[in-house]
């Protein structure tokens, strides 16, 4: 029997070619398993080509999955990551009809279900043989797809054991059966390969090095915020924010053995731990501080601002942690408390933002707009508090509407007790894809995209710039260097090297951008990158985004620039690290 896990290819045109070959620019890439709210991004990659360094979350409940059922079916199993492959549909078809497997599992959600029914329907046509399961957040409506879409049985829940009832003849709805604290515990480590081991990446909190782990210390989160996936739908049944939700730790000696053998097999250099809460007590963390002292690289966690002690996170630091997410959600505390219901403190949350700032590790807060009932005011409220904070970096999301949540369910019920504050009135913006969202909200008010700003205050990233600044300046007194990437870092980079607009004035520093080719900065014209064919020195790369500059080594490999002449100074810095 061949059993397939797959997350499958996501791609939108952003505007009408010919075919899939069209550059990076012409696509929307989505995330799908592995994001706990699936949405698409403009690409960096495109289709066949993959750019390293664009956000990639790890398929955790299907890499658990496969090794699961290959272990307790004795089944073929294949795990296929279309999306981490930056794989074409139409590849992704051949693929299906070489190898014509018995079962295909897809995870699939609500912003992701308009591509993947169609996907449904392409693979019963091409394979009218293959039984296809669906799992993931949908499966809220596992009825109606059933009814509705040629799928052999509905998933609900994280979904090794109802894999393992599927392949041994179960069909239909399959409900939750969640796998005990022993069960997680003995099960096998998810799957990874080596084509695909080193493509997962988050570039926040500030600081990561490549490759880089992804990992859980524990499932499940206790909090019941309005929008959240995973907590309602996958580590737990709970629509509504009425039922009870748990959390289930991984024990340090079998987080330790993990991280062994994947360090071991595949040399990665720093890890994340992308827990829905990694920080819920301190005992679990100061196990897993232990278990980071003795393994040595540095790490980093999505975090909760109020779950531990204040010497807690000294420890965390202490142990190799370098910096931590914090969901924030809004800055309004009204908002907060009665349509998120996150309960969050947001005056404890400065404290603790400054307590780790304090300690040398940087911070990343998330945002979301667009919440059900909240007001224009209330999104500038929460522009006013990132600005408060000495976060290093920041996300701004749109609140999307998936399946399963309690913010899916207000729209069934037009009324959660948990939520007061929640309606959906006049001013509410229904989108599923977060990333769509938040485009429509900046194209209608005063919002802007702001997934993974930088911000000027932190010292870690002006610790960044001012590195770049000097470099650049250092290398231009020796001869005329030329800077790629005429945006935010580079303008703060100047703001940051007193001496370097005088060198670009003087013609020493020369800049190079596809955006602002034409312009000029005080009268330095502003060349496009195809002119730095005719320029034959020292060429920077600015973006402090890792994949800015892996696209950037590949228009440069198509313009003929050799590798030996662009500098990237984050880079240098990374490898000086070690």
């Amino acid at each position: 029997m061949k059993v397939l896990f797959s997350n499958p290819p996501w791609w939108i045109k952003r505007y009408d070619f010919e075919g899939e070959q069209a550059p990076a620019s012409a696509w929307f890439s989505g995330v799908r398993a592995g994001s706990r709210w699936p949405h698409t991004n403009q690409a960096h990659s495109s289709p066949g080509h993959f750019v390293f360094g664009e956000y990639m979350p790890y398929p955790f409940f299907m890499g658990y999955a496969a090794t699961y059922v290959a272990k307790h079916t004795g089944a073929r199993v294949v795990f296929r990551d279309s999306i981490a492959l930056r794989e074409s549909l139409a590849g992704y078809y051949r693929h299906l009809e070489e190898e014509r497997y018995d079962y295909i599992f897809i995870e699939t959600a609500t912003p992701c279900w308009d591509q993947d029914q169609g996907i449904v329907h392409r693979i019963k046509e091409l394979l009218p043989d293959t039984k296809i399961v669906l799992t993931g957040a949908l499966s809220a409506k596992g009825e109606k797809i059933l009814a509705d879409h040629p799928v052999h049985a509905v998933i609900q829940g994280e979904y090794e054991k109802g894999s393992v009832r599927v392949l041994n003849g179960a069909e239909g709805v399959i409900p939750f059966d969640l796998l005990s604290v022993a069960e997680m515990n003995e099960a096998p480590f998810p799957y990874l390969d080596e084509t695909i081991a080193h493509r997962y990446w988050d570039p926040n909190p500030a600081g990561q090095i490549a490759p880089q782990a992804q990992v859980w210390g524990s499932r499940g989160c206790p909090y019941k915020c309005i929008f959240c996936v995973w907590p309602a739908t996958m580590t737990g049944n709970d629509p509504d924010g009425t039922g009870k939700r748990t959390v289930r730790f991984y024990k340090p000696d079998y987080v330790e053995a993990m991280l062994r053998d994947m360090i071991g097999r595949y040399g990665y250099r720093s890890v994340y731990f992308d827990d829905d809460t990694f920080n819920l007590g301190d005992a679990h963390v100061l196990g897993l501080c232990e278990v980071m002292t003795r393994i040595g690289i540095p790490w980093s966690a999505m975090c909760r601002a109020d779950t531990i002690k204040l010497d807690t996170w000294k420890a965390m630091r202490d142990s190799g942690c370098f910096g931590v997410k914090l969901g924030f959600e809004s800055g309004n505390q009204w908002v907060n408390d009665n349509i998120v219901n996150k309960r969050l403190n947001l005056e404890h949350a400065r404290e603790a933002v400054h307590e780790i700032k304090r300690l040398g590790m940087t911070v990343h807060g998330t945002f979301t707009y667009g919440l059900p009932g909240e007001t224009p005011e209330q999104m500038m409220d929460t522009k006013r508090y990132i600005a408060s904070l000495p976060l290093d970096t920041f996300q701004e999301t749109g609140c999307g509407e998936i399946e399963g949540t309690p913010m899916s369910t207000l729209r069934e019920k037009g009324h959660l007790d948990r939520y007061k504050g929640a309606a959906l009135d006049e001013q509410y913006l229904y989108v599923p894809d977060g990333g769509e969202k938040m485009r429509r909200l900046s194209e209608a008010g005063d919002l802007s995209i702001g997934a993974d700003k930088a911000k000027g205050s932190s010292d870690f990233l002006i610790r960044q710039w001012v590195r770049l600044g000097a470099a650049m300046a250092a290398a231009a007194q020796a001869a005329p260097v030329a800077v790629w990437g005429v945006g935010t870092d580079f303008f703060e980079t100047m703001e940051h090297t007193p001496d370097l607009r005088a060198l670009v004035l003087a013609g020493r520093v020369r800049l190079f951008d596809t955006r602002l080719a034409g312009q000029s900065l005080d009268g330095a014209v502003i060349a496009p990158p195809t002119d730095l064919t005719a320029f034959d020195g020292a060429v920077f790369l600015t973006p402090r985004m890792l994949s800015s500059r892996n696209a950037m080594r590949q228009d440069a490999d198509r313009l003929g620039l050799s590798a030996g002449r662009l500098r990237d100074v984050y880079e240098e810095e990374s490898a000086a690290a070690d």
